[in-house]
């Protein structure tokens, strides 16, 4: 009998959450008997725990006014959990009775993937043809000018030629910001991916059981990737590593609320990381029919339940719209997850989020980049930002490689976003995922039709631009406190 992979939820109250279930320095022994414990009641229908797993705590939406005071830098009392999850696998002829029983919701435990792989030197992007260099005439004019004048271009195979670093920073716009004296200092990014390589600034991260360390990743790796991208906007940004897309069970659904869990609980301790890159989503989906409650079209999926508390602590997460649009879909797009309607799905495409297009330096959509409507919102992607670069990879960068090796895919236009968003923190530090969301979209470089269209959102993020109307906006009204803020505490991280 095929044995289906699944996450069970059991509904009971769990006080002190994160100290129960969140040490991480925990033997794996000790893991499975918390799992254990909590299946206690389960018992006879042939449950087995996935691998050595702890369970993970999750919240009702009553907790997360005290989740949102998570923002502040010292450290919060522990939550009681409504629930928690765990990751199991079960015969499909026992599924229905496991769903019969009282408190107990059973979930899908899909396996998600990245999107756009850093491109190997002559293996990647075969039809890519071209140099970076401009011809003579180009060469005098600023790139805002040579953008199509019609609208709603799009950029297939064979794609334009790569740019450098510095045409994206002069297309951003962060010389205004720079000028300033904020280059993303102070500011920590979570990057949840495959993982980094310590070439760039990590400062540490989540390990779970089993999986590898922070900052150990290969150099061509795409959580190296999304650093690089990262540093485009805020070179002095600083980095925590969540490589859920590496280790055992790599991207599974459970994996990824564990990463989420983490960022929750250090948001608890001192308030970080202050936003979150994903760059990594769904390349084919199960018809809705046959399981609606997948996290692709079921907002009560606890990773989707788990992303929208890390964003109610204070937390703005990007994620990367998809590379299934219908114009030149990435190779291992299924047909169920090509196009609009579909190719923006589960997180990525929830309302608090930021789900981020792709276009290349002549605002023309790029061809793969996935279109709106979103599974769980219909106005997805939020924005667009630029992709095919040599940040981390290319002649000379770290990664190394030739001319047709850059970084690319939503993949990359994700963290170049993700990077404009740590910019603006380091100057207005107060900022919520809200704020932050609205400035980007209130100052976006509108491309087809005025307002928000499926293909690129509200349009390509400006940071110049975000950063003038956050000094000359008025600001919201901040909220009155109801106490005074607690003595930090001096608890030593496990």
């Amino acid at each position: 009998m095929a044995k289906l992979k699944i996450l069970v939820e059991v509904v009971q109250s769990v006080p002190e959450a994160f100290a129960r279930f969140g040490a991480a320095s925990e033997s794996p022994r000790e893991a499975v008997q918390q799992s254990e414990s909590l299946l206690s009641k389960l018992s006879g229908l042939g449950l087995e725990l996935s691998r050595d797993v702890r369970p993970i705590p999750l919240f009702a939406d009553a907790k997360l006014t005290q989740i949102a005071e998570m923002a502040a830098d010292h450290e919060h009392e522990d939550l009681s959990a409504n629930s928690s999850v765990v990751a199991c696998e079960i015969d499909s002829s026992r599924l229905d009775a496991l769903r019969e029983k009282p408190k107990v919701r059973v979930w899908p435990n899909s396996t998600m993937s990245a999107f756009g792989r850093r491109r190997r030197s002559g293996t990647g992007c075969p039809s890519c043809t071209g140099s970076v260099s401009r011809a003579a005439g180009e060469s005098r004019m600023h790139l805002f000018d040579l953008a199509p004048a019609a609208s709603g271009r799009v950029d297939c195979r064979p794609f334009r030629p790569a740019v450098s670093v510095a045409d994206l920073r002069s297309l951003l716009a962060v010389a205004r910001v720079w000028d300033d004296g904020f280059r993303g200092q102070n500011i920590i990014v979570g990057v949840v991916d495959e993982g980094i390589n310590s070439f760039y600034p990590v400062i540490g991260g989540h390990e779970r059981l089993g999986g590898p360390r922070p900052g150990t990743a290969d150099i061509g790796s795409h959580g190296s990737m999304c650093a690089a991208d990262i540093l485009v906007a805020a070179p002095f940004a600083r980095l925590l590593d969540y490589p859920f897309l590496a280790g055992p069970d790599a991207g599974d659904s459970f994996v990824a609320i564990e990463m989420f869990n983490a960022i929750l609980d250090r948001r608890r301790l001192d308030g970080t990381p202050h936003l979150t890159n994903n760059s990594y989503g769904f390349h084919g989906l199960p018809p809705r029919d046959e399981q609606p409650n997948h996290e692709a079209y079921d907002p009560e999926h606890p990773l989707n339940r788990k992303v929208r508390e890390v964003i109610a602590s204070g937390c703005a997460c990007f994620f990367a719209a998809g590379n299934c649009g219908s114009d030149c879909p990435s190779g291992g797009c299924h047909s169920s997850a090509i196009g609009p309607n579909r190719s923006i799905s589960a997180s990525n495409s929830l309302p608090e989020s930021l789900a981020i297009a792709a276009v290349n330096t002549r605002h023309e959509r790029i061809g793969y980049s996935a279109q709106g409507p979103g599974t769980l919102h219909p106005q997805k992607p939020d924005l667009s930002a630029y992709s095919h670069f040599f940040g981390n990879s290319g002649p000379g960068r770290p990664a190394g490689g030739d001319e047709t090796d850059f970084d690319n895919g939503t993949s990359a236009a994700c963290p170049v976003a993700a990077g404009v968003g740590a910019l603006l923190m380091s100057a207005f530090p107060n900022l919520t995922p809200a704020r932050l969301k609205d400035a980007l979209i209130q100052t976006a470089i509108n491309l087809n039709q005025p307002g928000w269209d499926a293909d690129t959102g509200h349009g390509v993020v400006n940071a110049g631009a975000a950063y003038n109307f956050l000094r000359t906006a008025p600001a919201p009204p901040a909220p009155e406190p109801d106490t005074e803020a607690p003595q930090r505490k001096t608890r030593k991280r496990k």
